[in-house]
């Protein structure tokens, strides 16, 4: 048995295996996933022990759905990591579940001038960032699920266009799209919370 992923070969044979219930398949896919995915989580949520609650739901929804999975189109996904825009969906999906739900508490807060763009406070100082990704998270709860990661991985985590769609399998169009569906709702979302921005 490999005993973990370094190639798309390695992957897809481990994925095989563990889609016939092979545990250590799984495991060995789950060691190659695990700290991705809890940093990705960790942006998109900002508490490490809801990213880890959500990273092990994502897991086992995948574990379920395993014997289903199809390999995604090679022109839209990272040759290395088949898995990984299927992955990337589920843990979205489970992040964004736990954000609607209320149980995380958010507070979306923005410490800016009016006259600051989504995309000048994205770019600002570190209490103007910490401020935006606050805000962001809010508006989160108002996006679709493929837009939301974009979002959070081109203005969070700082991935480009090109490896967003990589690891969504995505186009490079789609992605610039998205971001673009996006900012308008967290414009809108920080409109809504500073009556000044209105004027």
């Amino acid at each position: 048995m490999v005993e973990k992923a370094t190639d798309a070969h390695d992957e897809l044979t481990l994925t095989e295996h563990a889609a016939r219930g092979d545990h250590a398949a799984f495991a060995a896919l789950v060691r190659a996933y695990e700290p991705l995915l809890l940093a990705y989580l960790v942006q998109m949520l900002g508490d490490p022990e809801a990213a880890r609650d959500a990273a092990q739901e994502t897991f086992l929804a995948a574990f379920q759905a395993l014997p289903r999975w199809r390999p995604p189109d090679a022109a839209r996904a990272d040759p290395s990591r088949p898995l990984s825009p299927w992955l990337y969906r589920i843990a979205t999906n489970k992040a964004l579940s736990l954000l609607r739900s209320g149980r995380l508490a958010v507070v979306a807060t923005m410490r800016t001038s009016a006259g600051y763009s989504s995309t000048e406070v994205m770019a600002s100082g570190f209490e103007e960032r910490y401020a935006a990704r606050e805000l962001l998270r809010g508006a989160l709860r108002h996006l679709s699920e493929q837009d939301a990661a974009c979002l959070v991985l081109h203005y969070v985590a700082g991935e480009r266009y090109g490896e967003i769609a990589l690891r969504l399998g995505l186009t490079g169009e789609a992605v610039r799209k998205r971001v673009s569906r996006g900012l308008r709702v967290l414009r809108a979302a920080y409109t809504a919370l500073d009556p000044e921005a209105r004027r």
